[in-house]
């Protein structure tokens, strides 16, 4: 019988010892760890759109177990350089610790999918999106091949190239001033009535025309050289 109960003594301590040891192994994160969470969480509110990618450079086993009886808390000014330093500071004991790491941030962008020469209108076709390390990246790109759509190279670029704004410009299909036609499309039939630009335009942007016939003011999209289109109004 006292087998018995000293059995049943020593299931039930094991059974409370088990969520007690998992209890304190959630609160002895390595200082690494924890300066890897707050890090790529600080990065994915600046680009979430983004893969973050951050390696904590190691620290010293003294250093990354360091009891700290308080909340540690971590400063950091984010920056575009690809290497930087985070400090952790602790109250209780005192103490202020300062963590390496090296921060990507992966996002697809722009690049032309064939070599294009100079005065190409870019389509569809020469656009596709590839994945880059935004961050070691000096100069400007898009994100959106939409934005690009109707652009003339300005020079001759190669294949895979990133597609920065120095290397585009618009492509003026309309000038404020030109006799354009405004053209309506009703089921199957087409309208074609003349009007005159009150604004640039370039292919698929939206302008303002000033009807010949009636003298009233249409908004219509940029088709094509000295053609917009209303959409039936």
């Amino acid at each position: 019988m006292k087998t018995n109960i000293f059995s049943t003594i020593i299931t039930l301590i094991t059974m409370l010892a088990v969520p007690v040891k998992g209890t304190q192994a959630a609160e002895t994160h390595s200082l690494t760890q924890k300066a890897h969470h707050y890090l790529v969480e600080q990065y994915q509110k600046i680009n979430p759109m983004a893969r973050t990618v951050v390696r904590v450079s190691p620290l010293a086993t003294e250093l990354d177990i360091r009891r700290c009886n308080s909340p540690i808390a971590f400063i950091h000014a984010p920056g575009r350089a690809t290497r930087t330093t985070t400090k952790a500071v602790c109250n209780q004991p005192a103490w202020t610790i300062f963590i390496s790491a090296t921060i990507e941030q992966w996002q697809p962008i722009a690049v032309t999918s064939r070599a294009l020469s100079k005065g190409t209108i870019l389509g569809d076709s020469d656009i596709y999106l590839k994945e880059f390390d935004i961050k070691s990246l000096t100069s400007p790109y898009f994100t959106n091949p939409g934005e690009l759509i109707g652009r003339e190279i300005k020079r001759a670029v190669t294949s895979n190239q990133i597609i920065s704004p120095t290397l585009v410009e618009k492509k003026l299909l309309i000038r404020k001033g030109d006799l354009v036609y405004i053209q309506a499309n009703k089921g199957a039939m087409t309208v074609r009535m003349t009007g005159t630009a009150q604004q640039d335009g370039s292919l698929g942007e939206q302008i303002s025309v000033i009807n010949s016939r009636s003298g009233k003011q249409v908004h219509g999209y940029v088709k094509s050289q000295g053609v917009i289109t209303v959409n039936g109004h």
